[in-house]
């Protein structure tokens, strides 16, 4: 019951001292929010506390951005689930609607949330609770009667257990520390030592190797997609092992069939006109497989920038053999004739012990569009821009400052698109010995790419964020 939770779990009291440490109450205690409490005595419907918008009426309907805690009043406490959310009043957005149509506002509560949390994928939605409906499926009936009316304007909400007081005021915290930095509450370092103490991020350990190696044996053919400086080619090259045989190849937009798999070419060092059988790389890999696969070796071929050949000319009738669960079937794929000594190569599957890594700039717009039925053959594994503990060698340097505000500012400012432009760690990797390096790579590489998003109509409200940035970090301004 609800009554239980008001001595020794006071959640109110909590709450509000919890704003007061994160910087909501300023100089001769002026409030930056406004608190409502309509708890005591419980009612029947709509119980809550939280926090709304300053300058809002302390009863009544409101309008912007809160956090409320539903709490639920189950005959026996033990029974009681309580829910935490951000939620809009009901008059709708005032002064937060372009606070909500920044997708960092969002990742905020992605980032920092851990399980049986829920959060709305547009922000600026207010009229429908599809989402929300079906994350509060077990809720108790006392909660059901209390957020039943309030389903379409909650943007994010977490199920908590209430009789677990340190994994609630944690909960609890974590809230309202993400509405503290949404509303600019901290006003010194105290404050933001705070609020920073409350968002702990998740802990993943993200091995991209290791899962990459995974994912090889268990789907063969894999693609490494991401922006510019993520690594791909690097971490592709570095998948094989010292006694596996490596074929390596890099598409572009005159790559043909004849070039990947085979065809007639003319012989340009004789005096008499002619043509010969060329055998592509793709071929050469299939044949060099063959003859180690009771070996038990493993045959890689690395292809870079895929997707910047036209795949289905470049593929041909190859496409058909790379079928995840391939075993071999009845229809035969002519791979190459007979040539000279190597005899006609006729596949209805590919080797075991053959294994394929692409590579795909995700932020290279003029590419050609990997259709469906390619999606479907290979596996994709995403790799991302992040902060590196360790360099790849000796005498150079990761500029993590430098990284991390870049990072911010998509994070703030990048739709979900937009995020794959964010530029690679390995941009901001440059020789420890010039400490100059790093502002060369900013104005003569990085600048140039974030001017071209700009001027292509991508992240049009981070301009001055970017233009700041390189005023700071590179000396030099973006825009004359």
């Amino acid at each position: 019951m609800f009554s239980d939770f008001k001595n020794d779990k006071n959640y109110v009291k909590f709450f509000e001292d919890t704003i007061k440490d994160f910087g909501g109450v300023g100089r001769g205690e002026k409030k930056k929010y406004v608190m409502r409490n309509n708890t005591t005595p419980f009612p029947d419907k709509g119980a809550y506390f939280g926090c709304i918008a300053e300058g809002e009426d302390t009863t009544g309907a409101y309008s912007d951005l809160s956090i409320v805690v539903f709490p639920s009043n189950e005959r026996e406490s033990a029974q009681d689930r309580w829910l935490i959310a951000l939620g809009v009043g009901s008059l709708g957005f005032k002064n937060d609607y372009d606070l909500v149509t920044l997708p960092g506002t969002r990742r905020l509560f992605r980032k920092y949330l851990k399980e049986n949390f829920f959060v709305k994928n547009d922000f600026q939605d207010i009229e429908s609770s599809d989402g929300f409906n079906g994350f509060c499926s077990e809720i108790p009936e006392t909660l059901e009667n209390a957020v039943t009316s309030y389903g379409n304007v909650l943007l994010t909400c977490s199920l908590f257990n209430p009789n677990n007081k340190e994994e609630s005021e944690k909960l609890i915290k974590t809230y309202l520390a993400i509405y503290a930095t949404l509303r600019h509450w901290p006003s010194n370092g105290i404050h933001r030592r705070e609020v920073n103490a409350a968002l702990v991020q998740q802990s993943e350990v993200n091995d991209d190797e290791e899962n990459v190696r995974n994912l090889l044996l268990k789907r063969k053919y894999v693609v490494l997609q991401g922006a510019p400086g993520t690594g791909k080619t690097r971490l592709a090259k570095r998948i094989p092992g010292r006694n596996d045989i490596v074929l390596f190849t890099q598409f572009h937009a005159e790559t043909s069939y004849s070039d990947f798999v085979y065809g007639i070419v003319p012989k340009v060092d004789s005096t008499v006109l002619g043509y010969s059988l060329h055998e592509g790389v793709f071929v050469q890999a299939i044949r060099e497989a063959l003859k180690t696969e009771n070996a038990e070796k493993k045959v890689f071929l690395i292809i870079d920038e895929i997707n910047r050949a036209n795949l289905s000319n470049v593929l041909g009738p190859c496409f058909y053999l790379f079928e995840p669960i391939m075993s071999g079937q009845n229809v035969k794929i002519e791979l190459c004739p007979k040539n000279g000594d190597n005899e006609a190569l006729e596949l209805d599957k590919l080797p075991d012990n053959f294994f394929v890594i692409a590579t795909m700039n995700t932020a290279d717009r003029s590419l050609a569009v990997v259709d469906f039925a390619l999606r479907r053959r290979f596996a994709w594994y995403s790799l991302l821009p992040h902060a590196i503990d360790e360099v790849p060698g000796a005498g150079l340097k990761f500029h993590e400052p430098e990284f991390n505000v870049i990072s911010d500012i998509f994070e703030r400012y990048a739709k979900d698109e937009e995020l794959s432009l964010q530029p690679g760690h390995a941009y901001f990797i440059t020789l420890d010995s010039d400490p100059e390096s790093i502002k060369d790579r900013l104005r003569y590489e990085v600048m140039p790419l974030i001017k071209e998003y700009l001027m292509d109509g991508m992240l049009p409200r981070a301009k001055d964020d970017f233009i700041r940035f390189f005023r700071e970090y590179a000396n030099v301004e973006m825009f004359n």
